[in-house]
């Protein structure tokens, strides 16, 4: 310690720090949090996008299709940059909506099939629900 400075200026050189680590944080979070919600983004339409293949059914109706819950997950990354968990609750919400809709119209065969790709979707989720939990938790800390 510098004997010239007095003790309240290292206090507050402390805090400063802290809180500008913490804002660091806020933001590799944040960015953690958009990316996993951009990448389910685009396992999503990947997997479907082979599905199509497989049943030779690829046409710009069908493409269209599949494109809208990545579309949307895309659009939540956006609102992910301000409220991290809000986006990624949302995108469970509608992942596990599409998942159950498939199973009924498919008569349950889409419960069980592509699991590998269900798990991947599951990781991000997770991932993605930590980060945001994170995120959310810092910004609390940084406004109270």
């Amino acid at each position: 310690m510098n004997p010239n400075q007095p003790e309240e200026n290292v206090v507050s050189d402390l805090y400063d720090n802290y809180h500008e680590t913490q804002k660091e944080i806020l933001a590799i979070e944040i960015r953690k949090t958009r990316n996993k919600l951009l990448a389910l983004a685009a396992v999503a339409f990947i997997s479907d996008f082979l599905a199509l293949l497989v049943a030779n059914t690829v046409q710009p109706a069908t493409l269209l299709a599949i494109a809208v819950i990545p579309l949307v997950l895309a659009g939540l990354s956006f609102l992910s940059l301000k409220e991290p968990l809000t986006a990624i609750i949302i995108a469970a919400v509608i992942i596990l909506a599409a998942w159950i809709y498939a199973a009924v119209i498919t008569g349950g065969m889409a419960a069980i099939s592509g699991w590998l790709v269900k798990a991947i979707i599951v990781y991000l989720l997770i991932a993605g629900f930590q980060s945001a939990r994170e995120a959310h938790r810092i910004r609390k800390e940084l406004k109270g």
